[in-house]
Order: structure tokens, then C-alpha cells, then sequence
């Protein structure tokens, strides 16, 4: 990531970047860190009013490694991921003024009936063959790092690379980041169509060179050429995913890291503990559902019995932005000058300064890195065509 704002002259190349959520911001900031004049247009109130201000907040690169062992681009984006984050996190804390609760502890993963063995070994194989620290742990040293955790534990695991931030601070501190660099913010600004050309103009009458489309689980834009004929954008629709989540006071022998076990996870923060969270493919609804939170709490109890009387301080529901394979669409679309940040399901903080900066070298300097290009937002139809093709040979 560029390491101060506007660094590079790039002849007032103009970007406008619609959604303020966590990719939005994370992309703006380094289009202005390498000398872009950037405005963030939200369609809310305030920053992140989507899924980031419902987001966890685990930057869980390692964990993520047995979830999608067979999405080798998918792992080394988050492994490239994880890398940044403590470098941006203290960028952003410089630059705002103020912290974002960024934690080195490392996540524990733990198995707790006897089939949730091997899952835990595919887990520390995987990592173990890209190179990323995993280390078992005894039950005494579990007992150690996590006195508050139940007994009935058959294996752990640490993952020290695996860290988090508490996601609606972040986004505070990223918000006065961005002004202090000097991008301008348009707030209530539900961007639905967008005139293309030379240049890009807005409902309000401003133009750009660039758009960068960063609108999470939300509606993309429509856009038209000079004369009114829509351009086609060539990218799928994003695959909704639900996800209902519970916030509990802190207590005493509560869970000091993030906790994975197959069934939940705990990231413990300085105002709360998070426990989630749901995972509803298909549903776009808000809806907290009370059978459901209770079903988190009860989970969360039986890991750590101190949370069993710890109060309920808030739920909430939110809606991942996924896509047909559940990788991002990162790069140029259909149409030249509109690049795509989008369809991160449920990485999105963690993935937000690696999809930055590759968003920012096509937007910038026009470079596609292979790592870029395996999440080229035109895949779905490339892969359309493609067994078009062999299913006509055959």
C-alpha cells in the first residue's frame, strides 16, 4: 500500500468510488495515496451503513485456508491480505488520529468431539504446505491462553497470523483518514444510472475519468452512452448471503483471542463479545430472528460458561455480498474506465487493502497482476463461453 496521500501525478485523473463500505474506503484510500482526486459516493447516512458495519471484524487469513482449500487463488489473496493488514492498520491510525483496535493475538481453532479431529489436521496440512505458522496446542497450554474455555476440547490450534479489528471503529478511523487526505464524501447519494463517454457524469453533474463500483450485497448502477444506449457492465448478480450475529457484554474468563470451533466463532472486542454467525445463502432480508440468536448464545456458552450470564447487548443481521464461486470480482468490466471491487462474501476485511491496491494498479497504471487476474469480473462469462464452446465440439 502507498505509503502517504497523493505521491503520484497521475494529471488529475478523477475516481469516483461508489460504496462506503470497508472496500470502498480501503480502494480510496490508495487511488488517492498514489495522486488521484477520489470522491466516495454512499447511498446512507454514514460509512459502511451495509454489511461492514455488521461485519465481525477477523482478518482470519490462515482459517480461512481449510474453508477453501480448493480455491488456491482465493488463499494466497488472503494470505497477501493478511500480510498488509498490520503495516495499513498503523497507516490508518497515523493518518486519523486515533486507533482502530487492531489485535496481533492470533485466533485459536479447537476441535470438540472426536470427528472434528481431522479437520483440525486438514487445516494445519493446508497451512503447513504454504508456509503459513499454525501451532497445536496442548490442553494445558489451551488452558493457558484461554483459562475460560470449557473442558470438553479434544485438540487446538493457534494461528498467530490470524488477527482482527473491531470493523464499525475502523471505519471511523478510515473516514478521517480520507478527509485529511482530502477525498470529499457524498452521503444519501443512491447512484442508479451513470452517463459514459469520455468521461463518466453523475446524477449530480460531476464527471470522472474512473468509477470504481465498491456496492457490496447493493444494486450496481445502470449506465448509458452519450446518446442514451445502455453499456453493459458484463457482471453477474451478487449471491446474497445472510448472516445473524450477537454482541455480549464482556465478562470475567471471557475468550481473550478469536475462537474457531466447526460450529461458531467468538471475537472478543474491548466493548463486547461477537458471537456468529448464521450462514443463510439466498436470503436478503435483515430480519434478527430470536430462535436463532438464541442458538448462538447457547453455542457460545457451552465453549466459554462464563458468557452463559453474560447480557445481550445487541444483534443484528447483515448480507454478505457473494458471487456464483464465492471469490471477489476484482478489475476492469465490460465497459473500459469502470473497475469492480466486489462480491467478497464474507473476507471483506480482511481482503479490503490487498483489493485495493490491486484495483488501484488496473485503475491507475493499467496493471492486471496474476494475482488480479484469477478474479477478473468477467470469469462467469468467459466460463459461459467457454463450455459453449466444448459442448459444440462434442
Amino acid at each position: 500500500m502507498s505509503a502517504q496521500p497523493a505521491t503520484r501525478n497521475t494529471g488529475s485523473l478523477r475516481v469516483a468510488v461508489i460504496g462506503g463500505g470497508i472496500i470502498g474506503l480501503c480502494t480510496a484510500l490508495e487511488l488517492r495515496g498514489r495522486g488521484a482526486d477520489v470522491a466516495v459516493y454512499e447511498s446512507g447516512m454514514e460509512l459502511g451503513a451495509g454489511v461492514t458495519m455488521r461485519a465481525a471484524g477477523m482478518l482470519g487469513a490462515a482459517f480461512e485456508w481449510a474453508i477453501e482449500a480448493e480455491q488456491r487463488s482465493l488463499a494466497a489473496l488472503a494470505r497477501h491480505a493478511g500480510m498488509l493488514w498490520p503495516d495499513f492498520a498503523a497507516r490508518v491510525e497515523r493518518m486519523s488520529g486515533g486507533g482502530m483496535e487492531f489485535s496481533p493475538e492470533g485466533a485459536i481453532v479447537i476441535a470438540r468431539r472426536d470427528g472434528e479431529i481431522e479437520w483440525l489436521e486438514t487445516l494445519v496440512a493446508a497451512c503447513q504446505a504454504r508456509g503459513v505458522p499454525a501451532r497445536r496446542l496442548s490442553l494445558k497450554e489451551l488452558a493457558h491462553e484461554e483459562r475460560g474455555l470449557t473442558g470438553k476440547v479434544k485438540g487446538a490450534l493457534l494461528l498467530p497470523e490470524d488477527r482482527q479489528i473491531d470493523a464499525q471503529i475502523a471505519l471511523q478511523r478510515l473516514g478521517a483518514a480520507l478527509s485529511r487526505a482530502g477525498v470529499g464524501f457524498k452521503f444519501g447519494r443512491k447512484i442508479e444510472r451513470i452517463i459514459g463517454g469520455q468521461v463518466f457524469q453523475m446524477p449530480d453533474g460531476e464527471r470522472f475519468d474512473r468509477i470504481v463500483l465498491a456496492t457490496g450485497a447493493g444494486a450496481l448502477p445502470a449506465f448509458a452512452g452519450p446518446r442514451g444506449a445502455p453499456l453493459e457492465h458484463g457482471l453477474v448478480a451478487m449471491v446474497p448471503v445472510k448472516g445473524q450475529m450477537l454482541a455480549l457484554a464482556p465478562v470475567d474468563c471471557g475468550p481473550r483471542h478469536v475462537i474457531h470451533s466447526r460450529d461458531i466463532y467468538l471475537a472478543p472486542k474491548s466493548r463486547w463479545v461477537l458471537v456468529g454467525a448464521t450462514i443463510e445463502r439466498g436470503r436478503a432480508d435483515t430480519a434478527v430472528e430470536p430462535a436463532r440468536i438464541a442458538a448462538l448464545k447457547a453455542q457460545a456458552a457451552e465453549l466459554v460458561p462464563a458468557l452463559a450470564n453474560a447480557p445481550e447487548v445487541t444483534s443484528w443481521a447483515g448480507i454478505r455480498p457473494g458471487t456464483p464461486d464465492d471469490a471477489p470480482m476484482i478489475g476492469q468490466t465490460a465497459i473500459p474506465g469502470v473497475f469492480a471491487a466486489l462480491g467478497h462474501y464474507r473476507n471483506g476485511v480482511l481482503f479490503a487493502p490487498a483489493t485495493a491496491e490491486l484495483v488501484a494498479d488496473q485503475v491507475i497504471d493499467g496493471k492486471v497482476s496474476p494475482l488480479a487476474a484469477a478474479f477478473d469480473p468477467l470469469r462467469f462469462d468467459k466460463q459461459d463461453e467457454a463450455a459453449r464452446s466444448l459442448s459444440e465440439r462434442t
